[in-house]
């Protein structure tokens, strides 16, 4: 999902966790000057083959190839072959395929962790001495690069370009209905489901047909109670998914199934069933991602939705502030030397500048994206207003348990395990199930 759900963010905007200062950065950007992000580069004439999923006739594709047209006038001497396609199966088939025949592109979107491990390793360029060298550039980004590094493996292979996040969305009339506020931790959220109920309400109900939501909803319960370091403790042994922690975090979603927290025939509802049941008054809160926002505020109430961090347990307040979150990111090819290395490095931080992304805000009207940057209430909807205040309360990120883990079968395995509880299995059962697949097929 790590991957799937950065391409399908379409509104939203992050203004959270930077060490920059962008303070000068307009909410309301022209195209910015290829001049302005990096030296530059060499008069020799070059060509660059940039792959990515940035085609077709959406607004931000159409706002991608203003940027490449723009970069490509102020740099007559930098050639852009854009192979870029948007289908994502072909966009995997044609990667595969050029690193297959040692034919990779200059510059190519990944999605880091595990699965990009490889590429790392033999294909992509470090770019750690160029985000050290520019803390004009490398200072806006959100605290994510971890995306693309590795403990043994020195350096960073990518840069973020699109990032997304899980949150809570609300019915702010429902919460006046019930005269309370929205909840900060998990015990006010469980207090709040008796209350709901009595309206007719439910509290929070998820749907979980695509299997995805549950495997979000276990990531976030931990990361809210153990912290970041337990993806990294269940893959180095030391923790385990049957031990007491694991099962505490299924007993609880077990639990809130039971009192109807969650609401009625999670395994058989699926997504869009939900969103519509939240926009028709039905549940009072949705647990979903950033990619929702867009949907949101087309519907009917969007001046009625607020946004709200997933809540934190009263007993681990150091974590309340780790967000469930991940991205999408350019890399360069290792391959590239001299005028075209010059040329790559002066693309790629033209296409990650903030104000490349303030102008992605100003075309699309949303987005959202991996750098600290100020915004104009009035040039977004209010559903991105209402998340970009959401999100200052993030000191972190980190995407699912499973997404660190180099066994590639264990994101599906978890997921289905987790709709196994919801369809009746314990969650000691479901807990066993999880680590016998992770102890058959530890390397």
């Amino acid at each position: 999902m790590l991957a799937a759900s950065a391409l399908l963010l379409t509104s939203a905007l992050s203004a959270c966790g930077s060490n920059g200062d962008n303070a000068s950065h307009s909410a309301t950007a022209s195209i910015p000057s290829a001049s302005e992000s990096s030296e530059t580069a060499k008069a020799e004439k070059v060509t660059l083959t940039i792959l990515t999923r940035n085609t077709g006739t959406s607004p931000t594709s159409i706002a991608f190839a203003g940027l490449i047209k723009k970069f490509q006038e102020e740099n007559p001497n930098i050639s852009i072959k854009d192979d870029s396609v948007n289908d994502e199966s072909a966009f995997n088939q044609k990667l595969k395929t050029s690193m297959a025949t040692g034919q990779l592109p200059d510059l190519w979107t990944t999605y880091g962790g595990e699965a990009f491990r490889d590429y790392a390793e033999n294909s992509a360029l470090d770019l750690q001495p160029y985000l050290d060298e520019d803390k004009d550039w490398s200072g806006d980004f959100l605290p994510i690069l971890d995306t693309w590094q590795y403990d043994d493996l020195p350096g960073t292979y990518g840069v973020p370009t699109e990032f997304y996040s899980n949150a809570i969305y609300y019915n702010k009339e429902l919460f006046k209905k019930i005269g309370e506020a929205p909840p900060k931790t998990i015990e006010e959220l469980q207090e709040l489901a008796p209350k709901f109920k009595e309206i007719g309400v439910d509290a929070m109900a998820i749907a979980d047909k695509e299997n995805y939501r549950g495997g979000h909803l276990l990531t976030d319960l931990s990361l809210k109670k153990f912290g970041p370091d337990k993806a990294d403790e269940l893959v180095a042994g030391t923790a385990k998914w049957n031990d007491a922690d694991m099962v505490s975090l299924l007993q609880l979603i077990k639990d809130w199934q039971d009192a109807g927290i969650l609401g009625d025939n999670i395994v058989t509802t699926d997504a869009n069933t939900i969103t519509s049941n939240f926009l028709s008054g039905k549940s009072a809160m949705l647990y979903d991602g950033s990619w929702a926002i867009g949907t949101l505020a087309a519907s009917d109430i969007a001046d009625r939705i607020g946004v709200i961090p997933f809540p934190s347990f009263s007993e681990s307040p150091d974590y309340a502030g780790t967000w469930f979150g991940g991205a999408s990111g350019y890399s360069l090819s290792k391959e590239l030397k001299g005028a075209k290395l010059d040329a790559a490095v002066k693309l790629i931080k033209f296409l990650t500048s903030t104000d490349a992304f303030q102008y992605y805000l100003e075309q699309t009207k949303g987005g959202i994206y991996p750098v600290n940057m100020s915004v104009d209430s009035g040039s977004v909807d209010p559903i991105t207003q209402e998340y970009t205040e959401a999100l200052r309360s993030s000191t972190g990120f980190k995407a699912e348990l499973y997404a660190y883990d180099p066994i590639a079968q264990l994101a599906d395995k978890v997921r289905n395990e987790v709709q196994g509880l919801f369809a009746g299995n314990t969650p000691q059962k479901t807990a066993d199930n999880i680590q016998s697949f992770i102890d058959s097929n530890r390397k």
